[in-house]
């Protein structure tokens, strides 16, 4: 098979040869790669700090989830005027996934105590945050120690 390739004002004709590995290869990799299911990192039993601009908000671990997909866990809440206080609250955290894609999960945390705080975590680094009846709050997120 020729190849016309145009250059200027000449016509170039080169051999556009492909061998049957190539091509074999060009079609398989393809199909395996999207035939493949896709793996997602579990965060399971990881603590995580979650920060403004300013400073850290909020620090917490995420349970292990079995087929139970509420559970209750502890946060430390930090201040907003003075960062070096905080307040150690529980909440229920839940595991959800988007009903569109389900290859994907996040977390929703619900204070205890009623319209204290809520939190959609979304792994490894994005958290909206609410506290009381103000709007949500972007956070970021990251492995920390305890």
């Amino acid at each position: 098979m020729k190849m016309i390739l145009y250059h200027g004002s000449r016509i170039i004709y080169k051999n556009f040869k492909m061998s049957r590995n190539k091509i074999t290869l060009f079609l398989l990799i393809p199909i395996l790669i999207l035939s493949s299911e896709s793996i997602t990192k579990d965060f399971n039993s990881n603590y995580f700090t979650c920060a403004d601009e300013i400073g850290p908000i909020l620090e917490f671990s995420i349970p292990k989830f079995n087929k139970d997909q509420k559970k209750e866990t502890s946060l430390k809440l930090f201040n907003f005027e003075d960062r070096k206080k905080f307040d150690i609250t529980n909440g229920l955290i839940q595991k959800k996934s988007s009903p569109i894609d389900t290859s994907y999960y996040f977390y929703a945390i619900k204070s205890s105590v009623k319209n204290e705080f809520e939190l959609e975590f979304f792994p490894p680094s994005h958290a909206l945050f609410k506290k009381n009846d103000a709007q949500f709050t972007d956070l970021v997120c990251w492995i920390g120690e305890k």
